[in-house]
């Protein structure tokens, strides 16, 4: 075993508490490096600094005194982690060990917000460090045999970590002004100067961290292992590709190409303008592919003769039989028309599925249809209309290239049918 444990206790270091002579425990033992923290200030700015750690170990209630006019201390209500678990999304184990009485209520909805990550055991201030440091190891034991694909993401931070010092070593060693040189040319160049500078490092990461060899070898090890049953498989895939597609953006979040837009509860739109000019044009006007909500509806209902409703019945027919009359996997008429537009393979049109048209609704597809979507937008029509998503990349790049590729095209007179034909001879 190894990696780093976060202990959150006000009393981690007063002698002769449990709580001390457990993180002694834990030091002895040498399994993991373990990072004492005594108030939830302290332990926000942490979490905050370091994004690799095993597992959380937490007390419930925190004292808090409060410096009085006078000599004596005045004593306030403790404080809980229920609003720092509830702000920051800690990415490990939560192992809650507390003798507080922790309510129902908000053991649900923990588990609602850390499903099978967050675990609830009695402090037992009576039992010796030993006995209590075997619970929590065997704790942290069985978490990780029951979620062995947790292991790719904690090598995946620990890559970024590495690959980062070695990436802001390097560019400080080759200008010690790189950031502002990158800055400042993207500033001159009328491109948002924050957003080249974040992009240009990340390039960077991505080309280090694709040479880790723990990470591929832990990449290739998890593709290998039997697949974690989920409840419906076909919604828990589209809200993995939903969240592959979109960002949900912070409202200070600057404007970018890609951002989603709603002008009204059937009309959305896509900033389309480049990145370049997006920062000194937005203050004007600003290019934009539009689209009604119910394109994709209209389309199938026109174009393929085929209605939502009817899917179990479509879906029935829709496969190939073996000489036994078995259904196979090789899709066959309607069905395999129907998934056939998600390859865009059709010049004029551009679908993306799982659109963010409402929360938590994942089966509502985009459908932006290239003869009449551009649009040119001023700033009042176009101000405050930020859905609060944007399409990632390389999504939007290449909706672009498509949309270029379907304006720039070239159109020839056609040949004559018997000069076809004797090109076949």
């Amino acid at each position: 075993m190894e990696g780093v444990i976060l202990f959150a206790d006000d009393h981690i270091f007063e002698a002769g508490r449990i709580e001390n002579a457990l993180f002694q425990k834990f030091n002895i033992e040498g399994n993991f490096s373990i990072l004492p923290i005594n108030n939830l200030n302290n332990l926000e700015k942490t979490v905050t600094s370091i994004s690799t750690y095993k597992a959380l170990i937490l007390d419930w209630n925190f004292e808090r005194n409060i410096e009085g006019d006078e000599d004596d201390d005045l004593v306030m209500p403790d404080e809980t982690p229920l609003e720092f678990l509830k702000s920051n999304k800690v990415y490990s184990l939560v192992y809650v060990y507390s003798q507080a009485n922790i309510s129902q209520e908000i053991k649900d909805e923990l588990q609602t917000l850390y499903p099978g990550k967050i675990f609830f055991e009695t402090k037992n201030a009576g039992n010796e460090a030993n006995i209590e440091y075997d619970k929590i190891i065997a704790g942290i034991n069985q978490f990780d045999t029951e979620n062995k694909h947790l292991n790719v993401p904690f090598i995946w931070s620990q890559a970024i970590n590495k690959s980062s010092q070695e990436i802001f070593s390097e560019l400080e060693h080759a200008d010690p002004n790189w950031l502002k040189e990158i800055y400042t040319t993207a500033q001159n160049d009328g491109t948002e100067p924050n957003t080249e500078v974040i992009s240009v490092f990340h390039h960077l990461l991505n080309e280090s961290i694709i040479q880790n060899i723990p990470l591929l070898n832990a990449i290739d090890a998890n593709a290998a292992e039997e697949d974690i049953v989920v409840g419906d498989k076909g919604e828990s895939l589209a809200k993995l590709y939903n969240r592959i597609y979109y960002t949900k953006l912070k409202d200070d979040a600057p404007l970018m190409t890609g951002d989603i837009f709603k002008f009204s509860e059937e009309e959305f739109a896509i900033l389309f303008t480049p990145e370049c000019d997006v920062n000194s044009k937005k203050e004007k006007s600003l290019e934009f592919l539009v689209f009604q909500k119910n394109n994709y509806i209209e389309f199938l209902k026109s174009k393929r003769e085929y209605e939502k409703g009817n899917y179990e019945d479509i879906k029935s027919k829709g496969y190939k039989t073996d000489a036994q009359g078995n259904p196979t996997k090789e899709l066959k008429g309607k069905l395999r028309e129907l998934i056939k537009d998600f390859n865009n393979g059709d010049i004029k049109n551009h679908l993306l599925p799982s659109f963010p048209f409402e929360n938590r609704i994942y089966n509502l597809s985009a459908l932006i249809d290239f003869e009449t979507a551009f649009v040119v937008k001023g700033k009042a029509d176009f101000k405050e209309k930020r859905s609060g998503y944007k399409l990632n990349s390389p999504y939007i790049y290449q909706l672009r290239q498509r949309y270029l590729a379907y304006i720039g095209r070239v159109g020839v007179p056609a040949i004559p049918q018997s000069l076809r034909l004797y090109n076949i001879k």
